[in-house]
Formats: C-alpha cells, sequence, structure tokens
C-alpha cells in the first residue's frame, strides 16, 4: 500500500468509529456507565432483530399466497 491509500484507510476508519467513541464518551461523562450502555443496545439489537424477522415471515408469506395462487389453490 502507498501513503495515500494508508492514510485513507485511516481516516475512514476513524470516521467509523467516532459516533460510537463520542456516545460512550457522552454517556460516561453524564453518568451512564458501560452497563447501562450494553443493556440500551442489547435491547436496541433484540428490537431490531423483532423486526427483520417480522418482515421475514410477512414476506415469506406472501410468498406462499402467491405460489398457491398461482396454482390455483385458495390461501
Amino acid at each position: 500500500m502507498d501513503r495515500e491509500s494508508i492514510i485513507k484507510a485511516v481516516g475512514l476508519e476513524t470516521a467509523k468509529a467516532s459516533p460510537p467513541v463520542a456516545v460512550v464518551a457522552h454517556q460516561a461523562a453524564n453518568g451512564w456507565t458501560m452497563s447501562h450502555t450494553l443493556t440500551a443496545l442489547t435491547i436496541l439489537y433484540v428490537g431490531v432483530q423483532l423486526a427483520y424477522l417480522l418482515w421475514k415471515w410477512r414476506n415469506e408469506r406472501a410468498e406462499r399466497n402467491a405460489k398457491r395462487a398461482a396454482y390455483g389453490v385458495e390461501p
């Protein structure tokens, strides 16, 4: 890698890491502990996973119903 590529890669990775670092620093300054942060992130993660599963199941049901309709079977 040349010097420009390395500088660009470091800058990109720094930009990617900035939001989480800023959040943790802000929470630590305002009395949030890592335990609070991890609990909030876990709740958020479970919520996102639930939303994804509901979306996936809805799409799978729509595909099943479309296949049944194509074969002339009532859903």
